[in-house]
C-alpha cells in the first residue's frame, strides 16, 4: 500500500517541470527585448522565431572558400542552398584542403540563432578533419531538427525507394531527395527516420549513401543486397527506417494502428447464456476464474490484437454476480474489470450494453473546434461537501451533486448553475475511477481503471452505480457542459494490483516517482489503455482525457491511441491533453516520451499539453514566492509574447524537436493548455499572499488574480483553471501555506469550495464571466492553426508590455480587428491604434464599452474595432 510518505513526496516533486535551457548569449537577449512598438499602420515584428531566410556555415575554413576571414556568418560563399526536393533542408559542397577545422550552423546571417554538435542551439563547435589531398565535403541542414552535419563526421543516408513519389519526391528511388532523410543527431551511429506519410500499399527501399547509388545497401547490409520489401497495412500507420552505419543493415518496421477495440476485448464478455473470461498471462499458464462457486481452467486463445490470451467460456446467465481470477497460486484483479466488489480482487459480470442514463442519451453539446473550450477543473467531492453548495445532503460530495439544479447559497448560483453562469464549455473531473485511498483525496492511487469510484456513489448496486456516472455525464450534457476525466494510466497504488498476474504491466525505472510506473511500451498494457479509454467514451458518453504525468508515456502510443479515439468516435471532438513530464526523475529513454519536444509529433491526434513554461513565465514559481510577469517583471516579456501566441513552433511540422523543453512546441494551438493553477501546489489566489501581495481581493492582490487569469483567456489556445479561482477561493487555513501548497490528502476545511467566497469576491467572479464571454465572442482569440497565427496575429513587446493585433479574417489576415495588450507595470500605457473605429471591451475589471486608448497598469486590456 502507498504510505502518506510516498504520496506526499510524489505529490509534491512530480509536476515540476524538468528544465534545460540553452545559454543564450547577450545579443540575443537585446534583440528579445528591444522589440520596437509600431501599432500604426499595422503590427509587425512578430516574437516567434521564422522559417531560415539563410543558413551558413561559419567556421576554421572560411577563409579558404573565399571568406575574408573565418567564422563569418554573412559571407555569400559560406551560405548554404535551400533544397528543390521539398524537404526543407539546406546543403552545398565545397572543396576544402586537408586540415583540422570546426564550424556551426548560423541561422540568417547571425550569431543570434546557431546550432553546433548535436543539433544544441549554441552548442559546441562541431570538428572537422578533411584528410591528406583534400576532398569535397558536403554540409546539410535540417531546419525543423537543427541538426548541421556533414558527409566527413557521419554520412548523408537517405531511404531511397518506391514510396518516394508519395511522400513529395519528384520521382522514385530518388536518392538525393531528402524527404526521406536518415538522421544520427546523438552520434550513436544509428541513422532513423520515422514517417505516417506512406499510403496503405506495399513497397521496396535501399539505403543509399551520399545521395546517390555509388554506395548503397539492400537486404542484410549487402551492397548487392536485394531491395528491402516492407508493406504499410493502412494509412496512417508509421514507418520506421533504421539504418546501422557498422552493419549497413537498413531495417523497416511499420506500426499498424491499433485495431477494434470495443468487440472482443478481455475481461469478462457478457451474454445471457455464457460468458467469456479472459485475461493476458505471458507468464504463468496456470490461470483459473472462479464463479458461482465453481472454478474453470483458461486455455489459450487466439484473439486478434492480443497476445498471450487464456480464456474460458462459461455456460449460463451471470450478470452481476462476482468472479475471480487466479494466476499460478496467486488471487488477481481483472485489468479489465467493468465493476468490483469493494475492497476485494472480484470483479462483477456486467452487462454494461444494456445500461442507459434514465431517459436515454441526450446529445453532447456541440463544439466547432477544440480552441472554443474553456475547461473547469474540479474534484467530485470538493465541489458539492459544503453545506453551503445548497446541494440536497444525501448528494453532497456524490457524481450526483454535481449536476443538482437550483442550488444557491444566500440568493447565489452554485454548483453546476454557477458553472452555466460562469460560461465554461468543459468541466474536468479529477480522478473518478476506482482508487485506493479514502477521500478526502485526489484519487491519484488507482486499482481499477474501469470502475466509478465507489465513494462518489450514493448506490451499492453495480447497474446502479453505472447508470448513476451515466446520469451525471447525461445530465452536464443537458446544461451545455462537457465532461473530461482526469485518467491516471502512468502508475497504480502500488505494485500488487497488478504484478501477481505478470511483472511486465511495469517499467523497469520508477519513471512517476512512487515505485510502480506502468509500462505502456510492452504491447499489451499499451493495448488495455487503448481499451479502457474507448471503454469510458462508449460506456459513459465521456468527451475526453487529461492525462496526469502523460510524459510517463511512449508518444508513439499517445499518438495512436488518439488517432484511434477519435476515428471511432468521429462526431464527438473529443478532447485530449495531458502533462509532459514525468514524475520529477531522470527518464533514460525521454526522446521516445511525451514532452514539448515530441507535442508536434501527437498533434494527428489533437493531443494537447499543459504548458508549464507559460504558466511559469507569467506567475513565478509554483509554490514559492518569487512572482514572474504577473508580478511585473519585465525581463521575461519574450515568454510572455510565445505563450499568448499560442507558443507556436518556429518552423512548421510534425516530427520531434531536439529540445525537449522547447517552449515554442504547438503545431496548432489546440495543443498548449494555458494555465496558471491547477490541484498541485498553490492555487492562484494563494500563491499571491503567499508572495507578500497587498492589497486584498479589493487592492493589488485582487488585481493581480484577475490580471493572471486575463492572460490566460484572452491567448491563443485552450484556457485551463481551478475550481474556486474564480472567486479567489483559498486553502489556507490559519496561516498554514504548508498544506495549502500540497493539500491532497487535507480535510474538508482546507479543500472543499466554501460558496460564501462567491459572494463575497463578486467583482473577481464577475471578471472571469466577463473574460469568459468576450473570449466566446471573439474569433480573433481563438484561432485554430499555426498558419491563422501565424498570418493573422503581429505580436511586439515594448520593454515589459505585450501587444498583438489579431485579425479574425484568413481573407484578410492584416485587417486587424482585435487588439490585446498586456501591461505589468504600474503605469497605465497608451497604444497607437490602427485608424478605424476602436472600442475598449476589456479593461482591470471587466467588461467595459469605452473609448480611448489607454491599457491600465497590471491589467488585460482588449480593443476591438467596430
Amino acid at each position: 500500500m502507498r504510505t502518506p510518505l510516498k504520496e506526499a513526496l510524489l505529490l509534491g516533486t512530480r509536476r515540476r517541470l524538468r528544465r534545460h535551457p540553452a545559454a543564450t548569449p547577450a545579443a540575443a537577449l537585446l534583440a528579445a527585448t528591444a522589440l520596437g512598438l509600431a501599432l500604426a499602420p499595422a503590427l509587425t515584428a512578430p516574437a516567434q522565431a521564422a522559417a531560415p531566410t539563410s543558413v551558413s556555415v561559419p567556421g576554421t575554413f572560411n577563409s579558404e572558400i573565399g571568406c575574408a576571414g573565418d567564422w563569418s556568418t554573412d559571407c555569400s560563399q559560406a551560405q548554404l542552398t535551400a533544397r528543390t526536393d521539398g524537404s526543407g533542408a539546406w546543403s552545398k559542397t565545397y572543396s576544402l584542403p586537408a586540415g583540422n577545422y570546426a564550424y556551426k550552423a548560423a541561422i540568417n546571417k547571425s550569431w543570434t540563432e546557431n546550432y553546433g554538435a548535436k543539433a544544441q542551439p549554441y552548442g559546441a563547435d562541431i570538428p572537422l578533419q578533411v584528410p591528406a589531398g583534400g576532398r569535397s565535403v558536403t554540409f546539410v541542414y535540417d531546419p525543423v531538427t537543427h541538426w548541421i552535419t556533414d558527409d566527413v563526421n557521419s554520412k548523408i543516408v537517405t531511404a531511397g525507394g518506391s514510396f518516394q513519389s508519395e511522400i513529395g519526391c519528384s520521382s522514385d528511388w530518388a536518392p538525393d531527395c531528402l524527404k526521406s532523410w536518415l538522421k544520427d543527431i546523438d552520434g550513436d551511429g544509428t541513422y532513423t527516420w520515422s514517417t505516417e506519410a506512406i499510403p496503405a500499399g506495399t513497397y521496396s527501399v535501399k539505403a543509399a549513401v551520399g545521395q546517390s547509388w555509388d554506395e548503397s545497401y539492400g537486404q542484410g547490409g549487402s551492397p548487392t543486397g536485394a531491395n528491402i520489401s516492407f508493406t504499410v497495412p493502412q494509412a496512417g500507420s508509421t514507418v520506421d527506417f533504421r539504418y546501422n552505419s557498422a552493419t549497413h543493415v537498413l531495417d523497416v518496421q511499420t506500426e499498424e494502428p491499433p485495431g477494434p477495440a470495443l468487440d472482443g476485448t478481455l475481461g469478462a464478455l457478457y451474454t445471457p447464456t455464457q460468458t467469456t473470461f479472459r485475461i493476458w498471462s505471458p507468464d504463468n499458464s496456470r490461470v483459473s476464474v472462479t464463479v458461482g462457486g465453481q472454478t474453470h481452467t483458461l486455455q489459450p486463445a487466439d484473439v486478434t490484437g492480443y497476445t498471450d490470451v487464456y480464456q474460458a467460456v462459461v455456460q449460463g446467465n451471470w450478470t452481476n454476480q462476482p468472479y475471480q481470477f487466479r494466476v499460478g497460486n496467486n488471487t488477481v484483479r481483472d485489468p479489465y474489470a467493468r465493476m468490483v466488489k469493494p475492497g476485494t480482487t472480484e470483479g462483477i459480470v456486467m452487462d454494461v450494453a444494456s445500461i442507459k442514463p434514465t431517459g436515454g442519451w441526450a446529445p453532447a453539446p456541440p463544439i466547432v473546434k477544440r480552441e472554443d473550450a474553456v475547461i473547469y477543473e474540479m474534484n467530485v467531492r470538493n465541489f458539492t461537501i459544503d453545506p453551503s453548495s445548497g446541494v440536497d445532503s444525501t448528494k453532497r460530495g456524490k457524481f450526483a451533486g454535481l449536476t443538482q439544479t437550483g442550488t444557491t447559497h444566500n440568493g447565489v448560483k452554485t454548483g453546476i448553475d454557477h458553472l452555466k453562469e460562469l460560461g465554461v464549455t468543459h468541466v474536468q473531473l479529477l480522478p473518478s475511477f476506482d482508487f485506493n485511498s479514502t477521500v478526502p483525496n485526489w484519487g491519484y492511487d488507482p486499482l481499477n481503471f474501469n470502475v466509478p469510484e465507489e465513494q462518489f456513489s450514493q448506490f451499492a448496486a453495480p447497474e446502479d452505480r453505472v447508470r448513476e456516472f451515466q446520469n451525471m455525464v447525461n445530465e452536464y450534457h443537458k446544461n451545455g457542459i462537457r465532461v473530461i476525466m482526469d485518467v491516471v494510466y502512468n502508475h497504480t497504488a502500488h505494485k500488487d494490483v497488478l504484478q501477481n498476474i505478470t511483472g511486465k504491466y511495469y517499467h523497469e525505472n520508477q519513471l512517476s516517482g512512487v515505485g510502480n510506473s506502468i509500462d505502456d511500451g510492452n504491447p499489451m498494457v499499451s493495448r488495455m489503455i487503448l481499451d479502457s479509454l474507448a471503454y469510458w467514451v462508449d460506456t459513459y458518453n465521456i468527451d475526453g482525457y487529461r492525462f496526469d504525468l502523460l510524459g510517463v508515456h511512449q508518444y508513439k502510443n499517445v499518438d495512436q491511441w488518439a488517432k484511434y479515439l477519435q476515428s471511432t468516435f468521429p462526431d464527438r471532438t473529443l478532447q485530449i491533453h495531458g502533462e509532459p513530464w514525468s514524475g520529477g526523475v531522470d527518464d533514460p529513454k525521454q526522446a521516445e516520451k511525451v514532452r514539448y519536444g515530441t507535442t508536434p509529433a501527437i498533434a494527428g491526434g489533437h493531443v494537447g499539453v499543459f504548458n508549464g513554461s507559460y504558466r511559469d513565465a507569467i506567475k513565478g514559481g509554483t509554490r514559492d514566492q518569487i512572482l514572474g510577469y504577473m508580478g511585473g517583471s519585465s525581463s521575461n516579456a519574450s515568454s510572455i509574447a510565445l505563450g499568448m501566441r499560442g507558443s507556436p513552433l518556429a518552423v512548421k511540422s510534425t516530427s520531434p524537436l531536439s529540445d525537449p523543453w522547447a517552449p515554442a512546441f504547438a503545431y496548432d494551438p489546440e495543443q498548449t493548455i494555458n494555465y496558471v493553477s491547477a490541484h498541485d501546489d498553490l492555487n492562484l489566489w494563494d500563491k499571491i499572499t503567499y508572495s507578500g501581495v497587498t492589497g486584498g481581493p479589493t487592492g493589488r492582490a485582487g488585481q493581480m488574480n484577475r490580471f493572471a487569469a486575463g492572460m490566460v483567456l484572452t491567448s491563443q489556445g485552450i484556457p485551463f483553471f481551478h475550481e474556486g479561482d474564480e472567486f479567489l477561493h483559498s486553502k489556507v487555513v490559519n496561516g498554514d501555506y504548508e498544506t495549502a501548497k500540497n493539500s491532497y490528502e487535507a480535510g474538508d476545511n482546507v479543500n472543499a469550495i466554501q460558496w460564501g467566497e462567491k459572494t463575497a469576491n463578486a467583482a473577481t467572479f464577475r471578471y472571469y464571466k466577463d473574460a469568459i464571454a468576450l473570449r466566446k465572442a471573439t474569433p480573433a482569440l481563438r484561432l485554430s492553426s499555426w498558419d491563422a497565427v501565424k498570418a493573422q496575429m503581429s505580436t511586439t513587446t515594448d520593454a515589459s508590455v505585450v501587444v498583438s493585433a489579431i485579425s479574425s479574417s484568413a481573407s484578410a489576415p492584416i485587417a486587424h480587428d482585435t487588439i490585446v495588450v498586456y501591461n505589468p507595470t504600474s503605469s497605465p500605457y497608451t497604444v497607437n491604434l490602427p485608424s478605424g473605429n476602436w472600442k475598449k471591451v476589456l479593461d482591470a475589471n471587466g467588461a467595459t464599452d469605452t473609448i480611448g486608448n489607454t491599457a491600465g497598469s497590471l491589467a488585460v486590456t482588449v480593443f476591438k474595432k467596430s
